[in-house]
């Protein structure tokens, strides 16, 4: 294809199109980076970028592939992407950013339905690269105590959430590589790249910048179905985490205003459940007190989240545990906040799981002695109605 004079300032429809393009580029890295925070879309994200490099080099690219067998069950899916747009050119910018809302015409068109395949479909390679990292995260993150069936929604949950990313944010930013580099307009695609590095640095800088990971959804998950599956060992560790939050606290560690507590508190409530929470779980809890100073009460809680209640354990200055969330602080609702509005139902242990816990002390308080069996047992707790005050 021969060069031709930029019409960059000379077509206002091209200089639209270009500042389309632009901010899309300087928008859509910094999605991609959080989307890969909560999601594990790494992989959507090697095979474009794969495929982009293979497109930029061509000849070597098919060179290789055709020397070495190896290379070729590795890129033949990125040789198919840079053969589809040898032949045909992309479309108008905006088709792409709006590629999910044309569904489903471009399953039930051919040419459509071929870019789309070209996009999302696997090679051997590939999908021998997804079983194996399934099956390794599954037995790292997941078992014992979690079965498959917990873990197939997240599969399918994750393989959804990749295909939105590439339909909505990674193919408008591949077609444009490629549409920009094949009618050579590398001064506009060194433009576009250099604002998509500017975001990406920007949303990797704040990312790096927080004092805690990113806790995933997937990661989520796990606390409420382990806790669930585990209610008894869940109580215990949480007891164990919040005790050595407030034997820490107690040395003097600061309180912020609205009664969160970070830093060595908090360090030594996540360490303390690492035992029966998986360690990226630990991060998903947060510490909050109240008054912030000689604080009286210490609450350790995963936070609520949408049609989710949160779970807590809450201890007394003296180390009693709080097992009525009545006798709670407003602010410790507030900070167990959930989308249906402050003061939602809380979770709540069973009676007869707290008093056994109490067998087991801790560094705040006493060994206690069992009580009689009642002949009855006593009900399940409900979860207090923690209306406004």
């Amino acid at each position: 294809m021969a060069a031709k004079r930029s019409t960059l300032f000379t077509s206002p429809v091209s200089f639209a199109d270009f500042l389309f393009r632009l901010a899309f580029f300087a928008v859509a890295p910094f999605a991609i980076v959080v989307v890969a925070q909560l999601f594990p879309v790494r992989g959507a994200l090697l095979d474009v970028g794969l495929a982009l490099l293979v497109f930029v080099s061509s000849e070597a690219a098919h060179r290789l592939a055709r020397r070495w067998r190896a290379v070729d069950l590795v890129i033949s899916q990125a040789l198919e992407f840079e053969s589809f747009y040898a032949v045909q050119p992309p479309r108008p910018f905006a088709y792409y950013v709006f590629y999910p809302l044309l569904f489903p015409y471009w399953l039930f068109s051919r040419p459509a339905r071929r870019e789309f395949l070209v996009f999302r479909s696997y090679t051997l390679a590939s999908v021998l690269l997804l079983l194996g990292s399934l099956v390794w995260q599954y037995f790292r993150d997941w078992a014992p105590e979690l079965r498959l069936l917990d873990y197939m929604p997240f599969v399918l949950a994750s393989l959804g959430i990749e295909t939105l990313l590439v339909l909505a944010l990674l193919m408008p930013i591949a077609t444009t590589v490629v549409w920009y580099h094949s009618s050579f307009r590398r001064g506009r695609l060194t433009l576009l790249l250099l604002a998509g590095l500017l975001s990406t640095g920007a949303a990797l800088a704040k990312v790096i910048s927080r004092r805690d990971p990113v806790v995933s959804y997937a990661t989520r998950e796990r606390v409420r179905l382990r806790t669930e599956r585990s209610p008894r060992s869940a109580h215990r560790a949480l007891l164990r985490g919040v005790s050595a939050g407030l034997e820490q606290a107690r040395k003097g560690s600061p309180i912020d205003s609205d009664g969160s507590v970070d830093g060595p508190p908090l360090d030594a409530a996540r360490a303390a459940l690492d035992g029966f929470f998986k360690h990226d779980e630990a991060y998903a809890f947060s510490l909050w007190a109240s008054p912030r100073k000689a604080p009286q009460y210490m609450v350790l809680y995963f936070e609520a989240r949408p049609h989710r209640r949160p779970i807590w354990v809450a201890l007394r200055a003296d180390g009693s545990e709080i097992s009525d969330g009545n006798e709670l602080p407003r602010g410790a609702f507030r900070a167990m906040r959930q989308a249906e509005g402050d003061d939602a139902a809380l979770w709540s242990w069973p009676q007869e799981l707290i008093q056994d816990d109490d067998l087991f002390g801790g560094p705040t308080r006493p060994r206690r002695q069992r009580a009689p069996r009642a002949t009855q047992p006593e009900p399940a707790r409900q979860a207090p109605d923690a209306g406004p005050r």
